[in-house]
């Protein structure tokens, strides 16, 4: 299609159980400046039982563009492939209900296919839209994450052309290693070339979307427009619950593709490596000018989440090992 904006833009929201944070994110995509295309909203339930659905009607008496679906609670990746078949637009963005969208969001989606009419992918910049410290952390890992797979690709092997890399100003690129998430806009197309979501994947599904996504030779292009706001939670338990299972789910997807067995060692060993200078990386850019202290504060919850990460990723890879030795009829340890 040569210009496939025309076709309209579905922004998929995915929800579950958080009725507040939902309200604030469509707020902000109710202020969303007129893209010059139609614009449809799409709302997820994956199964909430807090009054969302009774929510969502009272915003959408005002608002019919808001379409809402709801399904038993599945998991995330179930949702997003509802959004996909219930959209109607010709380009789908899915959205998180804890993200809040720049008022341009989906105006700067559609002139950026407009000026990239080859391009089927696309993802922004996320900036913390909290100010304590546990957002502060949470953004600085995640910040780490990002610049490290930017790093991914173009970067030769080595600590000093790594830690060059993360210094490196952002810029629109294809030659990275991120996933498409965070927001991402689609072609509709794609879905087609590559298939929806995989539903065994609870988490890490974007990772392993995105990998099918590189089979088909279709990029990701980065555009680090900081269009998207992420309210993280306060409650740090839960965010060393999340790394733990991403964890868990990233050991489903290095046995899913990795064509010899699993290499715990040697994922650990180059995980340190590059985790290492990223966290290092993030440190730096979220110190305060004069408070290089308080700074420090961060290095031990950034740990925390990524010794969490790699616990998950043990723990299954362990889970998985003693099922294999089981006789047959009998199951591994519970979850």
């Amino acid at each position: 299609m040569s210009d496939r904006a025309h076709g309209g833009l579905s922004i998929v929201v995915l929800t579950y159980n958080r009725k507040d944070l939902l309200r604030g994110c469509l707020e902000s995509l109710f202020q969303q400046s007129d893209p010059g295309v139609p614009l449809e909203i799409v709302v997820v339930d994956d199964g909430s039982t807090d009054g969302t659905r009774a929510m969502v009607d009272e915003l959408r008496a005002e608002r019919p563009r808001v379409e809402y679906r709801f399904q038993d609670h599945q998991g995330i990746p179930a949702a997003r492939n509802t959004g996909i078949r219930s959209a109607s637009g010709d380009i789908v963005a899915i959205v998180a209900d804890d993200y809040l969208l720049a008022p341009d969001y989906a105006k700067t989606i559609i002139s950026f296919f407009r000026k990239e009419p080859s391009a089927k992918v696309v993802r922004f910049k996320i900036v913390s839209a909290g100010d304590d410290f546990v957002s502060r952390v949470s953004h600085a890992y995640r910040e780490a994450s990002i610049k490290r797979r930017l790093s991914e690709g173009a970067t030769p092997d080595g600590c000093q052309h790594l830690w060059k890399e993360f210094n490196t100003e952002e810029r629109h690129t294809v030659d990275h290693g991120l996933e498409a998430a965070g927001a991402a806009a689609i072609a509709r197309e794609v879905f087609d070339e590559v298939g929806l979501f995989d539903e065994s994947f609870l988490r890490a599904e974007d990772t392993e979307f995105t990998r099918r996504l590189r089979m088909k030779g279709i990029l990701v292009h980065y555009v680090p427009i900081p269009l998207i706001r992420h309210r993280y939670s306060s409650n740090l338990a839960a965010s060393v619950k999340t790394c733990f299972e991403s964890g868990r789910f990233r050991w489903h997807y290095y046995a899913k593709y990795s064509e010899d067995p699993v290499n715990l060692r040697e994922l650990v060993s180059q995980g340190v490596k590059v985790k290492s200078l990223a966290l290092c990386w993030a440190l730096r850019r979220t110190g305060q000018p004069g408070s290089l202290g308080r700074s420090f504060l961060y290095l031990p919850f950034m740990f925390l989440f990524e010794a969490s990460n790699k616990a998950g990723f043990f723990c299954e890879w362990i889970s998985r090992r003693r099922r294999k030795s089981l006789p047959s009829g009998r199951t591994g340890c519970a979850r």
